[in-house]
């Protein structure tokens, strides 16, 4: 009779360390790295990009170009004047798009700016990405290069984006074909403007807050069912006060195990220390690769 309840509770801690995880989602908010005045701030919009440099002989693909270097400029208008008490004055002419050679210095004590934003460079492309299942897929490329100055016209901050974007698809006829007929600049005006928005927004993305979301598994041992459902339902105090018995479990995995959930609680509550704290108790208590990954994360939170 002892022999046949051992067996079974063997079996029960098979099952149980086989069972597959739960995965919640785990939203992080994070706030912008850099910052204007609190007070208003009056941001010029100007063009230092040559376009005559690129040496682009077809007119087509160079009036693209410009379409783009364009759409990056006022997309980045758009961008900072999103902010609160940003104010935003675009003195690019769209039509000319000459390069303003003026003293930043001067320009910005003419319109009583704090800064400047100048586009320097923007280049793109179409290329090939991948071919699969008789289908060849292609990509848009694109890359911008603003700078920041302040008002003095001294101090700037190089602001570097790119995008890649899913272009197109066309059936895959042979590798020469597809080198000789694929898509090209001057005929996707559309998307290069649309990623040149893209990699504009990569260029500011520190000015902006921003949210990550992480897919983070759960053990969802029977114990733990309660407090899961507390997660899933964000009753993250209920779930709390479910877990923390266990973290004195005389079990060295059943107190891994719900520290390491703890940790996923106290991550959805925006308490990253906690989280960090907890994760690690979970490691020294039974090493897992939970709280392996999910400390590695955490420390760059």
């Amino acid at each position: 009779m002892k022999l046949l309840k051992s067996a079974c509770v063997i079996l029960l801690l098979f099952f149980s360390a086989c069972t597959a995880p739960l995965y919640v989602a785990v939203p992080v908010d994070y706030t912008a790295k850099l910052n204007f005045r609190p007070d208003s701030t009056i941001i010029i919009l100007i063009n230092q990009f040559d376009i005559n440099q690129a040496k682009i002989t077809n007119k087509k693909k160079l009036d693209v170009i410009k379409a783009g270097a364009v759409a990056a400029i006022k997309f980045a208008g758009l961008e900072f004047s999103s902010l609160p008490h940003v104010k935003v004055i675009n003195l690019v002419d769209s039509v000319a798009f000459t390069v303003n050679t003026d003293s930043v210095k001067l320009t910005a004590s003419k319109y009583h700016a704090n800064y400047l934003l100048a586009l320097k460079s923007f280049t793109a492309d179409i290329g090939l990405s991948d071919i699969a299942n008789y289908t060849t897929y292609y990509n848009t490329n694109t890359a911008v290069n603003f700078v920041l100055y302040e008002s003095n016209g001294i101090y700037h901050r190089n602001l570097n984006g790119t995008a890649v974007d899913a272009q197109s698809e066309q059936p895959y006829f042979g590798l020469l074909p597809t080198l000789l007929i694929h898509p090209t600049v001057k005929g996707n005006k559309q998307s290069i403007k649309t990623s040149a928005e893209h990699a504009t927004e990569n260029a500011l993305q520190d000015y902006f807050p921003y949210t990550i979301t992480h897919n983070r598994p759960l053990y969802n041992d029977a114990i733990f069912l309660p407090a899961i459902k507390e997660i899933q339902t964000g009753n993250f105090d209920k779930a709390d006060s479910l877990l923390a018995p266990f973290l004195q479990d005389k079990n060295p995995q059943i107190a891994s195990k719900a520290a390491y959930n703890l940790a996923v609680v106290y991550e959805s509550e925006g308490d990253i220390d906690a989280a960090i704290d907890l994760a690690q108790q979970s490691s020294d208590k039974y090493n897992n690769e939970f709280a392996t990954a999910i400390l590695a994360e955490l420390k760059e939170e």
